[in-house]
This record gives structure tokens, sequence and C-alpha cells, in this order.
């Protein structure tokens, strides 16, 4: 993966909005889905290997039955240590509660290895579209993965006598996609405290962490910034 252009530590430009589309003037195109997080059950039970592959069998095959009932955009583990979200989906789904008993019936879930956190994402358009169409060019090909760093956008010290979003933190997100840092990105509606996704194209947790150490939100302490590892297939992020 090569990395983000040393000029998206430099410029700051608009901010996005929650519902950005393509009449406003440079923004990216929004959709909304539905991100799952899959954390380790708490309440785990130990299992045998040939248990845990069985499991891990059916979650595969769903996965598959997603992609091919046009459920699932994006999917792909986490390569963390410690490991606090064992994978993630993004899902095209009519509401929140359906995007909740689609994650429901995932082995994983279903079985007591994981939970499913599932939060409406107003992610960039396109998520998957390529990925898919290759697939479909390429039937017999194997995925091509890679790592991205994805960051949790979380909330800090809220701005005295404010709840809004962060303009500067937007601003600054902006400025990273426009100068090809990122892979998407976008916010986080319904939760308290996540606010939204940042998705690197760089797999280095350093250069991540540097660019969004200088994010203005993030150096006042109104957001803080939780750093994963994700394995995703290539062509699944449209940016």
């Amino acid at each position: 993966m090569r990395p983000f252009a040393p000029l998206a530590l430099l410029v700051l430009a608009a901010a996005f909005p929650c519902r950005a589309d393509a009449t406003d003037a440079g923004a990216p195109a929004r959709e909304l889905r539905y991100i799952v997080f899959l954390r380790p059950d708490p309440n785990r039970v130990p299992m045998s290997l040939e248990g845990r592959q069985h499991i891990m069998d059916e979650h595969m095959a769903n996965i598959k039955k997603m992609a091919d009932d046009g459920v699932l955009a994006a999917a792909g583990p986490m390569d963390d240590t410690p490991r606090t979200i064992s994978g993630i989906f993004v899902l095209n789904a009519p509401s929140l509660e359906e995007a909740r008993r689609i994650a429901a019936l995932d082995a994983t879930v279903a079985r007591k290895r994981n939970t499913a956190d599932v939060h409406p994402w107003w992610g960039p358009a396109g998520i998957g579209a390529a990925y898919f169409k290759w697939k479909k060019e390429n039937p017999q090909a194997k995925d091509e993965m890679a790592t991205h760093v994805l960051c949790l956008v979380m909330r800090g010290r809220p701005a005295p006598g404010s709840a809004a979003p962060d303009a500067d933190h937007a601003a600054y997100v902006e400025s990273l996609r426009r100068a090809g840092a990122l892979a998407a990105a976008g916010p986080v509606e319904g939760d308290p405290d996540l606010l939204g996704v940042v998705i690197f194209k760089t797999s280095s947790l350093d250069e991540a962490r540097a660019a969004m150490a200088r994010d203005p939100a993030v150096l006042a302490g109104r957001i803080a910034i939780e750093y994963h590892a994700w394995w995703t297939a290539n062509r699944v992020l449209p940016w």
C-alpha cells in the first residue's frame, strides 16, 4: 500500500456535512450504510479447535451469502493485539433494526463468540462497487487483501455550549481526503461516544497517528482517536 502524501498534513479544506451528496461543491457523495463491529464476547467459553473451525466455516459461508444477496458492501478481520474488535461488516440495509437482525445471524454472534455492535454510518458512496464488478469479471480470481489503518473517532471534551459536530475535525478529514490519504471516512449517528470512522490507505499505524495528531480537534482534546489495523479486499474502499 502506498503511503499518503505529505500534503495531507498541510492542507485544511471545507468541512464535509453528514449527508453530503454530489451537489455539494467538491464534497464526496455519501450513502447511509450500517457498520458492524464484531467484538469478542466477554462470556466466550473455551472451545476445541474443531469447534472454532466449524464456526469460522459458517461465518465465511454467511459472508459469501450476504455478498451474493447484495447485503454486504465490505468485510474483513482486524489485526490488533490485544483484539478488541474481531472484524467488521459494512451492510446495505433499510433500517438499523434490520441491520442488527442481519448481524445477529452471523455464526460468530449466534454461537456467542462475538457480539454485534451496529451503527448507522454515512460512508462514501460506492463502497464495494469496484470490488464486486471485478469479482463478476474474474469469478475464479482470489481476493487480494490489504491492511488499512481504521480510526474510530471518539468524543473527547466537547466545546463549551456546543454538541454540534466538530467543524475543525471535519475540515481536516476533508483535507486528508483531498490529499489522497484516505480510503474512506464519514460520521456515525446515534452514539454518544463514537462520532465517526476514518480509514487510511496506508497500513502504517505510525503514519496514521502522525496525521491524526495534527487534527485541530485532537490537539484541543475535543476528540480522541482509537487505532486499528483492518484487513479487507482490494478495490472495496472507493477513495
